[in-house]
């Protein structure tokens, strides 16, 4: 696995989408195992075992079409890494087609107003008040500049720019830097975070234990006000996506919106106004007859 990691560093892929492929690798090679009784050796794995694990997630773990298409994509990169390096012959995933998404699948899960306020406000209420702040200012983050998870994680003191209200994002997705303006909600937010920080680390968001925080301890902190306001479909990127929307219900212009999300397809953008999940269960529950 180590070959193969130098492999995908060498073709440039993003740490995030490394980390996923081998991680879907190692999925693969422990349910193999688990489920015939024999150890991993590619030269053996047929289309039908990476059909078989296909179902085996669908149908045992419940995963969604669009988690199974990114691990089947994990495994398809892998296969076609051993036959370029000579090691197999025969890929046993090239006729395994991804599955089928709906459109409703397809769109992205956001909060709405009224989420966004209720997430707020749980925040708000935290009684240290340094962890208050930070918490309220990373959720602003994400809410108010589209910030992905790990870039939240990333951030510097320096990268905060309050004298031209504008924040840098020194190795986003793909490793790109971008330079993000930041709206009056969100220099409060940072304002009032500063004013209480008390530390000299470089890192703009610190740990209980005067650590940087990491991404999963972030998601793992927003879980738990997900859970207190009663979102358990909610996940911290699901604020990005908020970002995105709220841009659009503002009718700004869809190229402007792929800009400040940084997306490099406009389809990526257009996910944001078909209607999600969320949408057309709150559209149903209207024509109750019953209160």
């Amino acid at each position: 696995m180590i070959n193969y990691k130098i492999y995908l560093e060498n073709d440039q892929k993003d740490p995030k989408t490394i980390e996923a492929y081998i991680k879907a690798v190692v999925e693969f090679q422990k349910w193999y195992s688990s489920s015939t009784g024999q150890d991993f050796i590619p030269e053996i794995i047929t289309s039908l075992d990476i059909k078989d694990y296909i179902s085996w997630l669908a149908t045992n773990k419940k995963q969604a079409a669009r988690t199974i298409n990114k691990k089947l994509g994990g495994l398809k990169n892998y296969f076609n890494y051993l036959i370029e390096e000579g090691i197999l012959k025969v890929n046993p995933t090239v006729k395994i087609k991804s599955k089928k998404i709906s459109s409703l699948q397809q769109s992205p899960r956001w909060l709405t107003r009224h989420e966004q306020a209720r997430l707020l406000h749980c925040i708000a209420k935290v009684k240290n008040s340094k962890k208050m702040a930070r918490d309220y200012c990373m959720a602003q983050l994400m809410l108010q500049a589209g910030l992905r998870v790990f870039e939240v994680a990333a951030l510097d003191i320096d990268d905060i720019d309050l004298r031209r209200n504008i924040l840098t994002i020194r190795e986003g997705k793909g490793n790109k830097m971008a330079v993000l303006p930041i709206n009056k909600d969100l220099r409060k937010a940072i304002e009032s975070y500063l004013d209480v920080r008390e530390t000299k680390k470089s890192a703009l968001f610190i740990s209980k234990r005067n650590n940087r925080l990491t991404d999963r301890g972030i998601q793992h902190q927003f879980r738990k006000y997900f859970d207190l306001i009663n979102l358990p479909d909610t996940t911290v990127h699901s604020l990005r996506h908020s970002f995105c929307k709220n841009l659009l219900d503002q009718r700004v212009e869809l190229t402007v919106v792929a800009q400040l999300a940084r997306h490099e397809n406009l389809d990526t953008t257009r996910r944001y106004v078909t209607p999600g999940e969320h949408d057309l269960r709150s559209a149903v529950e209207k024509t109750n007859w019953e209160d």
